[in-house]
């Protein structure tokens, strides 16, 4: 991977160099020069972005809001909703400036190419997950020619929505699959090793998430979705060797968790977290727990991960989530990430230091539960249910009797089907630990699983009502200061700008659960 980033800087040089010469940059370039980028460059640095400023835009964001962790640093602002712009801010102008840009540089130059048809409709596969994140982070967002860079007006979630299902179904039809076509190659698609197969049961995937994200506010059109894309060309993903993560150079620094939880103690297991691992079947501890998660202490000027027997404790501790001055005792007190457990992704695998998910073959097969629980998908839902347990206690790498005996120890499915796709969306939210993405995203929608409010209470400097839960992040500052007549009505201001006002496809309260479900899943 080391050629990779000494190929990135120079092309960071280049780009440097071009945007400095606007008034005389011809003067001095050859008639024959070559003054194209190949797409590898550009893709290979979009792929990176998923852990880009990961602290600010991620883990003090949505991996907070998913309750998989909880803040140590007293008097941080977002765990009690907050909004920090010089922190989630940078999610806006790095999407704007950077992904939009590179991926628009790949369309300008090679779009007319019959050559580059594969790698076109990969870079738009890349460009729809991007863009479902910020659509999801936001709500309504500049998406029609954002590319142009002039203010333009703001997109309804909706209408996003709609065009990025469209944009999947071309580009998956669209790959061709020849061993002709240019191909960013196994050293620069660090997903998937330019696999063109893989790509598409991505894209189908992702198209899968989608359809279930709308599956209250357009139930129809959630359907036609789900089912285009369980039908799709190439279909969906298979096993975990399809699972879709962003690999971190073993001699790279990154801003990640290993960060966040181990050098910075800036965090520490939720308590929702470690209540869940210890609910959910009648073995008691899910055996993932030891894998993910270990006490960190100090020996010999070094800290050094333990258990939770070598520490004396019954259970790993979570903290709750919503301190405004954090107990000091919460480095010791609390289980952190485990660096040395054996989880590939934690633990890298040779010049891999670790891994980022963007999406687990486990999350799949928990779609089509719920696919098949709302009838629109083939198949049993609760053996669906069953795999995708399975598929994640495979990929993290749990002993197979441990397994078998943590999923025969899960309560039968009975009641109503809010009750199923509660025990559904639960132990999806545990299979997609660490996507704070997706497990604040599943939660909005579905209101699943039981996630607390903020333990101090939420902050009078919040767009938030209090006792109630964060639905979305604000606009940036920069935004209100030169966009803002393009803005939602009733939005245009910062106060008005609210973090408690739904996505378009989060249709219900959290707080009109009863006895601990909802009515309005179905």
């Amino acid at each position: 991977m080391k050629n990779i980033y000494t190929a990135l800087f120079a092309l960071l040089l280049l780009i440097t160099a071009s945007g400095c010469s606007d008034d005389f940059g011809d003067m001095n370039v050859p008639s024959d020069a070559t003054t194209t980028v190949e797409p590898k460059f550009f893709f290979n640095k979009m792929q990176q972005e998923v852990f880009a400023n990961y602290q600010r835009n991620v883990n003090l964001y949505p991996d907070l809001y998913s309750q998989y962790w909880a803040n140590t640093v007293s008097s941080f602002g977002s765990p009690r909703y907050e909004y920090v712009d010089g922190w989630i801010g940078n999610q806006w102008s790095e999407m704007y400036t950077r992904h939009l840009r590179s991926s628009q540089a790949i369309i300008d130059q090679f779009g007319d190419n019959e050559f580059y048809v594969d790698a076109l409709a990969i870079n738009d596969i890349w460009m729809c997950y991007w863009w479902s994140r910020m659509t999801d982070t936001y709500g309504d967002i500049p998406y029609f020619d954002a590319s142009k860079g002039d203010p333009v007006p703001y997109t309804a979630q909706s209408e996003i929505y709609d065009d990025l299902f469209k944009r999947l179904d071309v580009a998956v039809k669209a790959i061709t699959g020849d061993t002709e076509q240019y191909s960013y190659g196994s050293e620069y698609d660090l997903i998937y090793k330019g696999d063109v197969e893989k790509w598409k049961r991505f894209a189908n995937s992702l198209r899968l998430r989608l359809a279930m994200r709308i599956a209250n506010i357009d139930p129809s059109r959630a359907e036609a979705e789900a089912k285009a894309a369980i039908a799709g060309p190439g279909g969906l993903l298979v096993d975990n060797g399809d699972v879709a993560r962003v690999p971190m150079w073993s001699e790279g620094w990154y801003d990640y968790l290993h960060q966040m939880a181990w050098a910075w103690n800036n965090i520490r297991m939720s308590k929702t977290m470690s209540d869940y691992l210890y609910s959910e079947s009648t073995v008691d501890e899910d055996p993932r727990t030891p894998i993910w998660f270990a006490y960190q202490r100090i020996e010999n000027d070094k800290a050094v991960p333990k258990t939770k027997e070598e520490v004396g404790e019954d259970r790993y501790q979570g903290i709750e989530n919503g301190y405004n001055l954090v107990p000091a005792n919460a480095k010791e007190a609390y289980a952190t990430i485990n660096l040395e457990g054996g989880y590939e992704d934690f633990v890298g695998n040779g010049s891999d230091k670790m891994y980022c998910p963007v999406m687990f073959y486990a999350e799949v097969k928990f779609l089509l539960a719920e696919a098949a629980l709302r009838g629109w998908a083939s198949g049993d839902y609760e053996q669906l249910y069953k795999e995708g347990v399975q598929a994640s206690m495979d990929y993290v790498g749990v002993e197979g009797a441990d397994a078998e005996a943590y999923i025969d120890g899960l309560p039968a499915f009975s009641g109503s089907n809010e009750g199923r796709l509660k025990r559904i969306i639960t132990q999806k939210w545990l299979a997609n630990f660490p996507n704070g993405v997706e497990g604040w995203a599943d939660f909005r929608r579905t209101d699943y699983p039981d996630i607390t409010l903020p333990f101090e209470g939420v902050s009078g400097s919040s767009t938030v009502a209090s006792g109630t839960w964060v639905k979305r992040v604000r606009y940036p500052d920069n935004e209100h200061r030169q966009n803002e007549e393009n803005m939602p009505e009733g939005m245009r201001s910062e106060d008005d700008d609210r973090m408690d006002i739904k996505v378009w496809w989060d249709t219900a309260d959290t707080k009109a659960k009863v006895d601990g479900l909802m009515n309005s899943n179905f």
